[in-house]
């Protein structure tokens, strides 16, 4: 019947080597956050040491990959992480998106990636908001219009695929607004404090501030 023996020692390396290339994507994942979060507040010395870990791992899990394609799916969404946070490192360093060749990933996980970065120039254009920096803002949602445009050109026909082009319209959509709201307050406030000023300078509601 069944070489029993054989097949034990062969199937607990299969179950090993998938073991092994889940956990090493949850690492990456886990890491991908922490590079996230970090520049999300603009604490770059953290952001570079969770990204020098995060490649280590990554490098780990595409050569995991690469022994076992059976398990790709099962390290997908790791490799998607890892090219989301180093697009937003490259792009908030550089102002440029990492090549695919620079990533080392296959053309579907390399957009799907770079995609859900629009949702995290999202959350770091709140936060500059919050700051009151505006321009920064404007160059944040170019970005993300950009990047909708250019993903739009290549005309997906995998489903995954368009709803994230969707997704980077609705972010789009959502920065556009954000960014209006926030302009409008800051120029009512101009207003109202040349307003306040011109007050001042007339010596208070009594008139000139001069008596008889």
């Amino acid at each position: 019947m069944l070489d029993v023996e054989r097949l034990y020692n062969e199937l607990r390396s299969y179950e090993d080597a998938r073991e092994r290339v889940i956990q090493t994507s949850i690492r990456v994942t886990r890491l991908s956050k922490s590079v996230i979060y970090s520049l999300i507040r603009n604490d770059m010395e953290a952001a570079q040491r969770h990204l020098k870990d995060m490649e280590a791992a990554a490098t780990e899990l595409r050569s995991l990959v690469s022994r076992y394609p059976m398990f790709y799916n099962s390290g997908a969404q790791g490799l998607q992480e890892y090219v989301e946070a180093v697009s937003l490192w490259t792009y908030l360093r550089e102002g440029r998106l990492p090549t695919l060749e620079e990533l080392g990933v296959d053309v579907m996980t390399y957009l799907m990636g770079v995609a859900d970065i629009a949702g995290e120039l999202g959350r770091k254009t709140n936060e500059e908001l919050v700051r009151g920096n505006l321009d920064l803002a404007r160059r944040l949602k170019e970005a993300v219009e950009r990047l909708y445009i250019d993903m739009l050109s290549l005309e997906p026909r995998d489903f995954e695929l368009r709803k994230k082009v969707d997704y980077i319209s609705n972010q789009a959509n959502w920065i556009s607004e954000k960014l209006f709201y926030a302009s409008t307050c800051h120029k009512l406030n101009e207003v109202r404090q040349g307003a306040s000023e011109g007050v001042g300078g007339r010596g208070g509601y009594g008139g000139s501030g001069e008596t008889s």
